[in-house]
């Protein structure tokens, strides 16, 4: 019973082991397949996702600072114009807006700012300016061209400033026009003030801005307006030396808002300039108070944000996209250019964002083939137990019963063997009970018998069993050299070939032929040749292993079977046989004179499922007749490639010489 139950745990252990291997290494792999399809897609898509989104970002971002070029433009246009017609200065009306000041600087009146109706009956206000004491008033250009300055900046500025702080138009003759909701920037203003030190008045000089274009400021923070801002600038020239600028201020936090709220979900956004100063970034808000906007990131110590900057700035020199994405090691980074000011908003996505999905997918999967591969195991031992292993179980007991002679245990269905099955095991256990049904009817006759002719039967029967023995011996062994004759090398052959089919394993057939054996009998008797064939088959008894079946065909025709073997092992033991065959040596008895022999061997193997024995006998054959034809004492596996020989008579002409050659050299005791 504990060899039974070992026989059954051993058996049901390795076939589920097996199988969960091999479904562990698939569902691994599919696992792998599942996480690379999933982060590629998801690579793709994003990338797709990102354009789409960088562009419209641009697009949004660049939208004020292209407004505010456009009105620069307006305002240019129309003031030149008006500038050329017949303007309606007159000094009345100038002092109407105007007033100097007790320290000689001009300012406008208070009702610039509070508000009053104009000429044209509408209301003015939230206009200051600001005309240091220097400035050449006695010049009627001069004075027509600030009241000109003042009246557009009061007429623009109040559409305008929805979208910007404020509207202005600053003058190298140290004059600055503002309108400026909510701030009286000229009231406050001391007589001591040179806007022309003033970054947003100074980048417009000729020296500067050589190309009269509009030209944006830096970076820097109000703190009359307790905001970040940055300027534009853009120069008009009435004539070389009498010229003025407008200016608008824009201000950043709610750009500096969007930028850090506004953001797809776990990326964050940053804007830099191309020279490398940081317009705005989420984690470094406190380095760029400190430096009131002033901030380069190369002088941050901040090795991945200067890594980010070195490729996204390499792209930039290189190409001329206006956005586009470049992938990191870490990260893609998507950048595109805010139209007016020349900086880059990017977008940093974190390839973890992909990679998290992705392995969450494969892990799922990878949970459920696992959950599954459990299911299949029980599933796979409950069957293996009922269709098996009890079965196995019943088997070994009626093998019992056999043993101890209980016939009558199978022949009755005393025990559950699945007789009524259709398939193999059906087969066997109907087997089972006609060899008991035949060994308890020969028993019960055996013990008939005995009752009346005891020892007649006793002396007849063993001299009965020695004929039995000697008749099967007589027909299953060859005489000569004591192996498997063919009859009986074919029939266990056949079994072997069987067994590897079924249990899918490879195998070989060696067909051998002793070399010139017709020269030997004829030139030292038939018993030398007798003795050679006998020597043979001993040694080639020797040189195989005991699970290969050894047969003689015939004459000096062998066949060997090597089950669970492969051509290359099969070929390695011919080579062994080939070479204790030539080792051989043989003396005849009259003269003394010694002599060798060889022996060619054709080898074929079992192919997928081709295991017939005529078909490997056959291909044996062929590969026998190629090693003869190729000079002999030689090894040659069969090759399906081959070609026919095509000129018979030819080849029997030259084996002819050969063993004409052969006889004369052992007759001669060569």
């Amino acid at each position: 019973m504990k060899r039974l139950l070992n026989y059954k745990q051993s058996l049901t252990l390795d076939v589920m082991l097996q199988m969960a291997l091999r479904v562990s290494i698939v569902i691994i792999v599919v696992s792998a397949l599942t996480y690379w399809h999933i982060y590629k897609t998801l690579v793709a898509s994003t990338i797709d996702g990102l354009e789409h989104y960088i562009q419209e970002r641009g697009q949004r971002e660049s939208a004020v600072f292209q407004l505010a070029e456009s009105n620069h433009q307006i305002f240019k246009s129309t003031f030149l114009a008006h500038w050329k017609q017949d303007f309606f200065y007159n000094d009345r009306f100038f002092w109407q807006v105007f007033k100097r000041m007790p320290d000689q600087t001009i300012h406008l009146q208070k009702k610039a700012y509070d508000g009053f109706y104009n000429q044209s009956g509408l209301i003015s206000k939230d206009v200051t300016a600001y005309i240091g004491a220097k400035a050449p008033l006695a010049d009627s250009d001069f004075r027509k061209k600030l009241l000109l300055s003042y009246v557009m900046v009061d007429h623009f500025g109040t559409a305008w400033t929805r979208q910007f702080a404020n509207l202005y138009v600053s003058m190298p003759e140290n004059v600055n026009i503002v309108y400026w909701p909510g701030k009286r920037w000229a009231d406050n203003a001391s007589s001591k003030l040179n806007v022309l030190t003033e970054e947003w008045v100074y980048i417009t000089t000729r020296q500067r801005n050589p190309g009269r274009k509009s030209v944006w400021t830096g970076l820097y923070f109000d703190p009359t307006a307790n905001e970040w801002m940055v300027s534009l600038e853009t120069p008009i020239d009435i004539s070389e030396k009498n010229t003025l600028n407008v200016g608008h201020d824009i201000l950043l936090n709610a750009l500096f808002d969007r930028v850090f709220k506004d953001h797809l979900s776990g990326t964050y956004n940053f804007i830099f300039r191309e020279d490398g100063r940081l317009i705005a970034h989420p984690a470094k808000v406190t380095e760029m108070n400190r430096a009131h906007g002033m901030l380069m990131i190369p002088d941050l110590k901040d090795a991945y944000l200067n890594a980010q900057f070195q490729a996204l700035g390499q792209h930039i020199k290189t190409n001329q996209d206006t956005d586009f994405i470049i992938e990191g090691d870490d990260a893609f980074l998507a950048a595109t250019k805010i139209e007016g000011p020349g900086w880059w908003f990017v977008t940093v996505y974190p390839k973890t964002l992909l990679s998290s999905p992705s392995m969450n997918a494969a892990r799922f999967i990878l949970i459920v083939s696992l959950l599954a591969l459990v299911i299949e195991l029980i599933m796979l031992y409950l069957v293996m137990k009922k269709k098996v292993i009890q079965p196995l179980e019943a088997f070994m007991a009626a093998s019992n019963a056999i043993e101890e002679q209980q016939y009558e245990k199978i022949t009755h269905h005393t025990l559950p063997l699945p007789f009524k099955l259709e398939n193999e095991i059906g087969k066997l256990a109907r087997m089972f009970k006609s060899m008991s049904g035949s060994l308890q009817q020969y028993r019960n006759e055996m013990q008939r018998l005995n009752h009346s002719l005891e020892d007649q039967v006793k002396v007849r029967t063993r001299e009965l069993q020695r004929a039995k023995d000697k008749a099967e011996k007589e027909a299953t062994i060859d005489s000569l050299t004591q192996i498997p004759n063919r009859h009986s090398f074919y029939n266990r052959a056949k079994a072997i070939l069987q067994q590897a089919d079924h249990a899918g394993e490879p195998l070989c057939f060696l067909m051998l032929d002793i070399d010139f054996f017709k020269v030997i009998n004829d030139s030292y008797g038939h018993p030398q040749g007798d003795l050679v064939l006998i020597a043979c088959s001993r040694a080639i008894e020797n040189t195989i292993r005991d699970k290969d079946l050894l047969g003689r065909l015939g004459g000096e025709e062998f066949a060997v079977v090597l089950p669970a073997t492969t051509p290359e092992e099969a070929r390695v033991i011919a080579e062994r046989i080939r070479t204790s065959i030539a080792e051989l040596r043989f003396f005849t008895p009259q003269g003394g004179h010694e002599f060798s022999t060889t022996i060619s061997i054709g080898i074929s193997c079992a192919k997928e499922t081709i295991y017939a024995y005529e078909l490997l006998y056959k291909h044996a054959d062929l590969a026998l007749y190629q090693a003869k034809q190729t000079g002999r004492n030689r090894v040659i596996c069969y090759n399906s490639q081959w070609q026919p020989a095509t000129d018979e008579q030819a080849n029997n002409e030259q084996t002819k010489d050969q063993l004409t050659k052969n006889q004369q050299a052992w007759n001669s005791g060569e």
